[in-house]
């Protein structure tokens, strides 16, 4: 069959294609991002809201320094994660604890919520782990 032909390509699925013509134009590809965190809970339950680190949030006086860079997905929400001891968090007023790992959800604007959590939160955060046992 030549490529003149009619039928000389496959046929359009039913339904068409849903898929975009190209991937999006940046100007910078994307640096590559990780899921740290995947759970089927909800966000808010996840650990603890931090007033004053969410209003220094909003100020830029704390945030990620790549957003996104690493993932956090609860059910549905993907929100961006900075970790206590320095790895992708801009503190330069050293606010954050090292023993923490941080929440950011909508880290780019002035609405920033930022939620602690600890490692035994992270645990039973994961739906196929039990809790972790008390000593």
């Amino acid at each position: 069959m030549n490529r003149t032909e009619d039928g000389h390509q496959a046929p359009v699925p039913p339904g068409g294609y849903d898929l975009p013509l190209a991937p999006p134009v940046v100007r910078y590809p994307y640096p590559p991002q990780w899921v740290t965190i995947r759970s089927t809970q909800d966000w808010r339950k996840a650990g603890r809201f931090e007033k004053a680190l969410s209003d220094l949030c909003a100020a830029r006086k704390f945030q990620e320094v790549m957003p996104m860079r690493f993932r956090a997905i609860f059910k549905g929400d993907v929100l961006g994660v900075a970790f206590g001891h320095g790895l992708n968090l801009y503190d330069p007023k050293k606010q954050a604890n090292r023993k923490l790992i941080y929440l950011f959800r909508n880290g780019d604007s002035t609405g920033c919520t930022v939620i602690s959590i600890t490692n035994e939160d992270l645990r039973i955060l994961n739906d196929g782990q039990p809790p972790a046992k008390k000593k």
